[in-house]
């Protein structure tokens, strides 16, 4: 029995895995929401204020981000400005208190999409809080000599992030 860095390599391995999957879906639920705009403006329709937009950094948890619209200039020179909309209190989930101000429904699209991005921004926090145990761990393999430092190298990156 002994030290086997091929558990560090499968955990890696999993946890790219995992975020890969976790991204593709969030994606697949952001896309979604622009086609039902899309769909809306086909036919006719207000587009709405409120958009949404997936920021993915490669290790690090996603973010999914709710913004207000804005549009500024004269009718054949507008130009797109966009604010975030702040959270608030709760990490992975907006409180519909923060919708209020959108038309009624753009509020219950946001209800119907929120529920699933709060899943998601609470499973991509869990691997990335793995993956940040993770590299704890390869720096405690490296300082006791079982791990060279080329094999540690990138673990002090994806340490310090608690974006959204």
């Amino acid at each position: 029995m002994g030290f086997d860095p091929e558990w560090i390599v499968g955990m890696e391995r999993i946890l790219d895995e995992q975020e890969a999957l976790i991204t593709q879906e969030a994606q697949a639920l952001v896309d979604n929401y622009w086609a039902q705009i899309k769909e809306r403006k086909q036919n006719g329709q207000n587009e709405g204020r409120l958009g949404v937009r997936l920021i993915d950094r490669k290790g690090y948890k996603i973010q999914i981000v709710w913004y207000r619209k804005t549009w500024v200039g004269p009718k054949n020179d507008k130009k797109l400005f966009s604010k975030p909309i702040p959270k608030g209190r709760m990490r992975n989930r907006y409180p519909m208190q923060r919708f209020t101000g959108f038309a009624q429904w753009e509020q219950e699209l946001a209800e119907m999409f929120e529920e699933d991005f709060a899943s998601i921004r609470t499973l991509s926090g869990a691997i990335a809080d793995q993956r940040k145990a993770l590299n704890k761990a390869k720096r405690a393999y490296h300082e006791m000599g079982y791990l060279s430092a080329d094999e540690v190298d990138g673990a002090d990156e994806e340490m310090d992030d608690d974006e959204a």
